[in-house]
């Protein structure tokens, strides 16, 4: 009798401490995209301030410098940004013919483009700078921005 006892305890012990019994099984599906979110600058209509959104969207396909640069080409077909390298923390990059940025956007639409690739940009790990060089123009001067350049615009 003792050893029945001792196996129906054993048992008993056995199945108490099997937490996850009770735990539903997860699944994961391969074939579901994750989320991509990208950042937009607007502008606040009753202020007229620029603000920052980040946006659900089909953006890059992964946070590489290539990957961003080609997001926002592809959005800005008049502006052709070239990776040129990153060092620290900072992504360099150029602008050969600036033309559309500097002369023809007005003053708002380059800050606004400004902002939209620095944001993105810097969602790469360990980016928090971008140096943007091109001939500077009447509405933009080539230089390095963060996310902080765009504070208070």
């Amino acid at each position: 009798m003792k050893n029945y006892l001792f196996i129906f305890f054993g048992f008993i012990l056995l199945a108490a401490c099997n937490n996850k019994a009770d735990e539903p099984i997860i699944e994961e599906d391969t074939s579901m995209e994750a989320n991509m979110y990208t950042w937009q600058a607007t502008l606040n209509d009753s202020s007229g301030r620029l603000e920052m959104k980040k946006v659900e969207t089909g953006g890059p396909d992964s946070l590489e410098a290539s990957s961003v640069i080609n997001f926002i080409n592809a959005a800005n077909p008049d502006i052709q940004l070239q990776f040129i390298k990153t060092s620290n923390d900072t992504i360099y990059l150029k602008i050969k013919d600036a033309t559309h940025l500097t002369q023809e956007m007005g003053s708002t639409g380059p800050t606004l483009y400004f902002a939209n690739a620095v944001y993105n940009l810097t969602e790469i790990p360990a980016m928090k700078y971008v140096n943007f060089d091109f001939e500077e123009g009447d509405h933009a001067a080539p230089g390095t921005y963060n996310r902080e350049s765009f504070k208070n615009e």
